[in-house]
């Protein structure tokens, strides 16, 4: 009994942490955002989320989280909305469509100080 407390003990405070609910704990906006460079744009690895905005932004269903593009070089700067104005990044996309780098854009948060909730 005492090794299933600590095992559901344990199992929650990893969920909460990983859900931002614990303060200083769970993953940052950057290091999701980290992990887009060298995929593709259009057609991200889970690309039903990418519909309401849910693969790059953790905007409401419905919300606006793509708010302007611009052509750079021979590709193409995404500025994204992460949670709505609180963090802000952008995406340089090339000619391929292949995401090469971001950018934090300013909101109110830094991308590494937005954490995942």
């Amino acid at each position: 009994m005492k090794k299933l407390l600590i095992l559901f003990i344990s199992a929650a405070f990893l969920l909460l942490g990983a859900c931002g609910i614990i303060p200083g704990t769970g993953m940052y906006a950057s290091e999701v955002v980290d992990r887009f460079i060298d995929t593709r744009f259009t057609n991200p690895r889970d690309p039903e989320r990418n519909e309401i905005g849910g693969f790059y932004s953790m905007v409401a269903q419905g919300k606006t989280w793509l708010y302007r593009s611009e052509r750079e070089g021979s590709g193409t700067r995404q500025y994204i909305f992460y949670y709505n104005d609180r963090c802000k990044y952008s995406l340089y996309v090339d000619e391929n469509d292949i995401i090469r780098s971001w950018r934090d854009e300013g909101g109110r948060n830094h991308m590494r100080d937005c954490l995942l909730r």
